[in-house]
């Protein structure tokens, strides 16, 4: 593996599919280990790449769609059989944390038996996570805007909270989209970024292709996939609109930054 890297550890859209995990990266920069949504397949997909669970330092949920979150709980479970002494920070879109941990106590993931602290973090609207190796911003988007209608008709306290995130390693730009309501949540950020992680589902392919010709972008990679037909079928359209600096995820695939 490269010194600097991500491997993406699911490439599935979210309607589960038999040989691909869903949503779930690795940020690995020298010898620390960041853990990015952890969708259905993401733990047996992490151990499979050879990953030590008691080397991940922090967790990044983007929202809470089951394909983003719904091995989070078997994660932190993973980490303690495994036996983990070492704290673990969850950051967690605000509206989560209550419920999440009411949860982990419901499957008998009691955090006062654990061994090692869980630390929690609440993700707002330009939530900034700053370090020594590297900085991410949470920058908003729209993709649960549509439930709106139901949680006020309902009165649910869901805060419709989805975020993507900008990473900066060094002089380095990573945009990781997530799921997003429209190309439009995140059609500023991509220029001058050295890796564009594009989850594909609400994107209007065409209008990114346009887009992608006028900036600066190192790479894309097109993730959150479909059937075999639907990625031929970007491939192709990419291939005639002439963007060569793209491909399409497969599970286990890394990326050196």
């Amino acid at each position: 593996m490269s010194k600097n890297s991500i491997t993406i550890l699911g490439s599935s859209s979210g309607l589960p599919q038999a040989g691909r995990a869903t949503s779930g990266y690795i940020l690995k920069i020298n010898e620390s280990l960041s853990l990015i949504d952890c969708g259905g397949g993401v733990t047996s997909s992490f151990l499979k790449r050879g990953y030590d669970p008691s080397k991940i330092e922090r967790i990044f949920i983007s929202h809470t769609h089951p394909d983003h979150v719904c091995e989070l709980s078997l994660f932190i479970q993973l980490t303690y059989l495994r036996g983990r002494t070492t704290p673990l920070e969850l950051y967690l879109p605000e509206e989560f944390i209550v419920p999440f941990r009411l949860y982990l106590t419901s499957v008998y993931i009691i955090e006062e038996k654990l061994p090692f602290d869980l630390k929690f973090v609440a993700i707002t609207n330009n939530f900034k996570y700053e370090s020594d190796i590297f900085n991410l911003l949470a920058i908003p988007n729209n993709h649960l805007k549509g439930y709106d209608e139901y949680i006020t008709t309902l009165g649910l306290p869901n805060k419709m909270q989805c975020y993507s995130f900008l990473i900066s390693i060094g002089g380095k730009k990573i945009l990781y989209s997530s799921d997003v309501a429209s190309f439009d949540d995140i059609k500023k950020y991509l220029d001058g970024c050295d890796q564009v992680i594009l989850e594909s589902t609400h994107i209007d392919l065409n209008k990114f292709f346009a887009h992608a010709k006028t900036i600066n972008v190192g790479q894309y990679i097109i993730t959150h996939l479909g059937d075999n037909e639907q990625i031929r079928e970007i491939n192709r359209s990419a291939q005639e609109a002439g963007i060569d600096n793209l491909i399409t995820a497969v599970d286990g695939l890394e990326i050196e930054i």
